[in-house]
């Protein structure tokens, strides 16, 4: 009986250690572009002056408000070269905080700096979703040029429970694998460039087909595409009405890009085509390359058949 008792007991106490400790937050979902103040053009990637561009979250233009959507709650953002080497930033993180509520930023909260000018997202007003500027209302003094001779910058957000260090500051000596408190793997990254007049060639296209019962093929919208930068960043997008994504603002480094094998109403599906620029490949449903500046855009086509696979 002893023996049963301390069983029970030990059992007890090992269920309360379990449910007593935090789950791991998984990586956040969505993502992040830049675009024009009213949310008009996703990822316009060129703008002529660093007061031009503001930052939008998950849905872009037309899209439904969960597509790319990010995880309800509270972020700061940050502005750095590419390589996420030099904060660009000049406000302290706390003055650079929003809200993002069903999806979509509803909420500029930042203090302790000069505001950041919002502006009313063209897309969704009906959920108060608004666009911010990344710059703050001493624009162009905040923030630095980028040292980079492309002109090309990265804007971060992560949510504020994942910031690592003191948000009072502006900057934050978070150690190896993070940059100024933002940590890659909790974190959504979009790059951009200023005033250097280059065309969108830094970019590459994800296109999106599913076959048919009689063999031909239609675009697969709403289609979750995972893309990794080479700073190790997962963005989620989804493809448009087109069945298609385009991601710009690439640097030099390794990307991954994933499809989903889920559709958007939960069928599996199998991978029965990969092709890249035209070219076909063994299908599968991740393709991995290494971006060398002045290439030409890469065109990444998935072709799928519903009905198999994961559900």
């Amino acid at each position: 009986m002893r023996r049963l008792s301390t069983i029970v007991l030990f059992a007890t106490v090992l269920l309360s250690v379990i449910f007593a400790t935090p789950l791991a937050a998984g990586p956040v979902r969505g993502a992040i572009f830049t675009t024009l103040a009213d949310g008009s053009v996703v990822n316009a990637n060129h703008y002529e002056s660093k007061c031009a561009f503001y930052l939008d979250g998950g849905p872009g233009p037309n899209a439904p408000a969960h597509a790319a959507g990010l995880a309800d709650g509270d972020y700061y953002f940050q502005v750095t070269d590419p390589s996420g080497k030099l904060l660009l930033s000049t406000d302290p993180v706390s003055n650079r905080r929003f809200t993002v509520k069903n999806g979509v930023i509803v909420a500029y909260t930042g203090a302790g700096g000069p505001a950041h000018p919002t502006a009313t997202d063209r897309d969704h007003p009906e959920l108060g979703a608004i666009t911010i500027r990344l710059a703050n209302s001493t624009c162009p003094a905040d923030f630095a040029d980028s040292a980079n001779s492309g002109g090309e910058y990265k804007v971060w957000a992560t949510p504020v429970n994942d910031f690592v260090g003191d948000s009072s500051g502006v900057d934050s000596n978070c150690g190896n694998s993070c940059y100024h408190g933002f940590v890659p793997s909790k974190s959504k990254t979009d790059n951009f460039k200023v005033a250097n007049g280059a065309a969108n060639d830094d970019c590459f296209i994800v296109q999106k087909q599913v076959q048919q019962h009689d063999g031909t093929f239609l675009p697969g919208a709403e289609w979750p595409i995972f893309v990794t930068d080479p700073l190790g960043v997962v963005n989620e997008y989804d493809t448009d009405g087109s069945g298609q994504v385009q991601v710009c603002g690439l640097t030099r480094g390794q990307y991954q890009v994933v499809e989903s094998l889920d559709v958007p109403e939960g069928i599996g599906s199998e991978v029965i085509g990969l092709f890249v620029n035209g070219v076909s490949l063994p299908a599968e449903a991740t393709y991995s390359f290494t971006w060398k500046n002045a290439k030409r855009p890469i065109v990444i086509l998935f072709q799928n058949k519903l009905g198999v696979g994961p559900t």
